[in-house]
Parts: C-alpha cells; sequence; structure tokens
C-alpha cells in the first residue's frame, strides 16, 4: 500500500517518527507521499525524504490555508526548489472548503 498524503514532517511526528513508519511498514505501508504545506515546511519535508529514501517522496505545493498575503513569495519559492531537484508530484494545491 502507498500513502499518498501524510504530512508526516511536521512537528508532532518529530519524536517517534521511526516508530509511526515502522508501525505503518507492518502492515504493509511501503511508500508514504509527502503533499507540501508552505516554504516553512520545506527542509522538514527535504529532511525525511533524505532520512527515508525510496519509503518517503516530497511534493512540492502551496496548502490552500496558507495562501496569504505573501501568496507571490509562496510561488516563487514553489518555481525555484522545482529548478533545484526533482519532486513527486504536485500537492498540496486546491481549494480546500473544509
Amino acid at each position: 500500500m502507498i500513502d499518498t498524503h501524510c504530512h508526516l514532517y511536521v512537528a508532532e511526528f518529530d519524536t517517534d517518527i521511526d516508530v509511526v513508519l515502522k508501525r505503518a511498514s507492518d502492515i504493509g505501508v511501503t511508500k508514504f507521499y509527502l503533499p507540501a504545506i508552505d516554504s516553512a515546511y520545506t527542509e522538514q519535508m527535504k529532511s525525511l525524504e533524505d532520512k527515508f529514501p525510496g519509503k518517503c517522496f516530497a511534493m512540492v505545493g502551496l496548502h490552500p490555508c496558507s495562501v496569504k498575503e505573501n501568496n507571490l513569495e509562496e510561488i516563487n519559492h514553489i518555481k525555484v526548489i522545482l529548478e533545484q531537484r526533482k519532486f513527486y508530484g504536485i500537492g498540496e494545491t486546491g481549494l480546500d472548503f473544509h
């Protein structure tokens, strides 16, 4: 199985990410796609991908709830990092009506 949407790079998982991924692996989840939130999380997302190569895959985007006055800076950040390296998808991006 593949989890196509998990924010495992947020601070809530800092202390137990190894356990979380082990438990998921034990029940058959083998890959984790990490949708972006905004530029504040880029380094954490890339670090998790580096720590678990072939298991965690970073995506790029801007979460709808993170669209603020600095939206042009965020879009530029996306353009810059897309030129720097490969990402596995565009997400989180879109309308969020929750």
